[in-house]
C-alpha cells in the first residue's frame, strides 16, 4: 500500500522540485520562516489576523492569506509596519560588535626598585626579595570594526 506522499507524486512534481536551484530553494525556507516567526508573535500576544492587519493599518482581509503563504515576497515597509506592531524584530540593520576582553599580566619596577633589588640580590644571595616588584593585572576592550 502507499502512502500518501507516493501515492501523490508525479514526474511533474518532481521535475519542479529538480528545477529550483539551491539558492531559490534557501530564499523560499526564509520566506517560510518570516512567516512562522511573525504567527509565532501573533500566538504570543493572542492575536489573530484581523488584529494583525488593524495593527499594521491593512485594510483587505486577502493581504493576511499572502503573508502567511510562506511565499510571498514582503516589502520593506510591511516588514517594518509588522516588527512595530508585534514589537519584534524581523529586519536586524545593525551588525553586534563582538566585545574581546584582552588580559594581561604586567610586572612594573621602577629604576630604583631594581637597583636596591640587585643591591638586596648581592648582600643575600641565599634570599631573594620581592618587596620591591610590583604586579598588577589589567585588561583591555577591544571592539572589532
Amino acid at each position: 500500500m502507499k502512502n500518501k506522499a507516493e501515492e501523490y507524486s508525479s514526474s511533474l512534481i518532481e521535475e519542479i522540485f529538480e528545477s529550483i536551484s539551491p539558492k531559490e530553494e534557501n530564499r523560499i525556507k526564509f520566506k517560510m520562516l518570516l512567516s512562522a516567526k511573525i504567527e509565532d508573535a501573533m500566538k504570543a500576544k493572542g492575536w489573530n489576523k484581523t488584529k494583525l492587519l488593524e495593527a499594521t493599518g491593512q485594510k483587505n482581509a486577502s493581504v493576511a492569506t499572502k503573508w502567511f503563504s510562506g511565499t510571498h515576497n514582503f516589502t520593506f515597509d510591511t516588514l517594518f509596519d509588522i516588527q512595530e506592531a508585534l514589537g519584534i524584530k524581523l529586519l536586524n540593520t545593525t551588525e553586534a560588535t563582538e566585545e574581546v576582553v584582552v588580559k594581561y599580566h604586567v610586572v612594573v619596577q621602577s629604576s630604583s626598585a631594581l637597583y636596591k633589588h640587585d643591591n638586596l640580590r648581592k648582600e643575600q644571595k641565599s634570599k631573594k626579595s620581592h618587596s620591591q616588584i610590583h604586579s598588577f593585572n589589567t585588561s583591555m576592550i577591544i571592539a572589532e570594526a
